[in-house]
């Protein structure tokens, strides 16, 4: 398959395109110098932002997929930046709409769902978005109407707390090997909070099962499923460098209500048959691992 990818250098994107190796790839990218090099791959500079060559590439491509997983200058939500976002998702749908894609899958947030408590599907009614959600929510709107106009499929994968081996250093994990790799107590402000937490590789394969698999259109949940508490994953950060555990008893169950809220994955098992595997503790110590460089 011909598959276009924008987001090839990130977090999540770097995950992707190993997965994609079977197929003929056009990366769309700011810096394509930094992306590999393979046989069946081709990088071009675009900024999405402003109309370029990058339109014309694409249209000659001819994807068959798309996967779109760009969004700059994380971590400012300000609504400048959410806008310069939101005109370059835009440019970019109907670019590929011209293209004749077949589907599209695009990155969402599950931030969409706002001040939501406990267990979310799909259907969940969210409670005060900010900036940076209500400008996914508004691009997705667009993305239904075009795709339903143009008659190619899309998938919106709202998805929850990734993390892993080059997160942002700000993140909860780089923060606690910070202050346990220096002998520090950590900082835990909110220790009886409730996340998904979902590993960067189980999004990956998520995300390229969803692009792959002949699947209804529509939003579907990339989380683990499974909520765990801030508390937890700090005295597992704790544990692996021999340090004392800074949470006595964390939370084991959120209560009704509760500070937090974690992925109903059922729609996405259920049409892709995908699953994640990483559980919390092999995952803190893979993090761990990789950022100390062993």
């Amino acid at each position: 398959m011909r598959v276009l990818l924008t987001g090839g250098t990130g977090f999540i994107g770097s995950r992707v395109l190993p997965l994609l190796k079977e197929h003929e790839v056009l990366c769309l990218s700011r810096e394509p110098a930094k992306l590999p090099r393979r046989h069946g791959m081709e990088a071009i500079t675009a900024d999405l932002g402003r109309d370029g060559d990058w339109i014309n590439e694409t249209v000659r491509f001819q994807p068959e997929w798309c996967l779109h997983l760009a969004w700059e200058g994380l971590p400012d939500y300000s609504l400048e930046r959410c806008r310069t976002n939101l005109d370059a998702g835009l440019r970019l749908i109907g670019a590929v709409a011209r293209s004749g894609v077949r589907r599209m899958v695009v990155a969402g947030t599950c931030a969409e769902y706002g001040r939501a408590s406990g267990a979310v599907s799909e259907e969940s009614v969210p409670i005060d978005r900010g900036f940076c959600a209500a400008t996914k929510h508004a691009q997705l709107n667009v993305l239904e109407a075009v795709a339903r106009d143009a008659a190619f499929s899309y998938q919106w994968a709202r998805i929850f707390f990734v993390y892993g081996p080059g997160q942002m250093q700000g993140s909860l994990i780089p923060s606690l090997r910070a202050s346990y790799t220096t002998g520090q107590k950590a900082s835990i402000r909110t220790p009886d909070a409730f996340r998904d937490f979902v590993y960067v590789e189980d999004v990956a394969s998520a995300l390229v099962s969803l692009v792959s698999s002949d699947v209804p259109s529509g939003v579907f949940n990339v989380g683990s499923g499974q909520p765990t508490s801030v508390g937890h994953v700090a005295n597992l950060a704790a544990e692996y460098y021999d340090m004392p555990r800074p949470i006595k008893h964390p939370p084991v169950e959120c209560p009704p209500g509760g500070d937090g809220f974690w992925a109903d994955t059922h729609r996405l098992c259920a049409a892709t048959g995908w699953r994640a595997r990483i559980g919390i503790k092999e995952g803190v110590a893979k993090t761990l691992k990789a950022l100390d460089g062993k």
